[in-house]
């Protein structure tokens, strides 16, 4: 019963442990496969879609916005305007981990004596795609189509809705993680 006890303790220990891991704000850095990151395409010489994934909604959109004042520098402008957005929900319904436990009882040989004892077996079973699944949590992409811009040839002093300077995004947004 005590190793029961002490392998329901581990498990628990484990879930708590592993759900614990994706809690931390999001790396900022290019998305790889369905992981967390940021990805861009370009549709038109100065039209981008971006998106983010990332951990929640707020992280998402923030990053995104950084991604496309990047780009936007990159590509030579001052100022993107974003035409159209959505954000998509990608959550994980119940634990992130799951376990089994195993309870076998039998007889055996003990000592050289057939017969005379028995033994308890109590296995704890995690999965390698739980694993896997528990670091990635639950995911929020969050996808903008942008317009990059000089604003001075193109609205000069009247700006239009939803258009942000790249710089002042830049110095404003920053993520706490970075990756290479």
């Amino acid at each position: 019963m005590k190793k029961l006890i002490v392998s329901v303790a581990v498990t628990t220990v484990l879930s708590v442990g592993l759900s614990g891991c994706v809690n931390g704000p999001t790396a900022y850095g290019p998305a790889q496969g369905s992981s967390l990151g940021f990805a861009s395409q370009q549709i038109e010489s100065n039209r981008f879609h971006v998106s983010f994934t990332g951990r929640n909604a707020d992280e998402a959109h923030n990053l995104a916005l950084l991604r496309a004042a990047e780009l936007t520098k990159g590509e030579g402008f001052s100022h993107f305007r974003v035409i159209g957005s959505g954000v998509d929900h990608q959550s994980q319904s119940g634990s992130p981990v799951t376990t089994s436990v195993g309870i076998g009882i039998g007889s055996g040989s003990r000592r050289g004596h057939y017969g005379r004892g028995s033994r308890t077996s109590i296995g704890v079973g995690i999965g390698i795609n739980d694993i896997g699944r528990a670091m990635q949590g639950s995911k929020v992409t969050v996808g903008m189509e942008i317009i990059l811009l000089n604003v001075v040839e193109d609205f000069g002093d009247d700006l239009a809705d939803n258009v942000y300077e790249a710089d002042s995004v830049i110095g404003s947004v920053r993520p706490q993680i970075f990756t290479n």
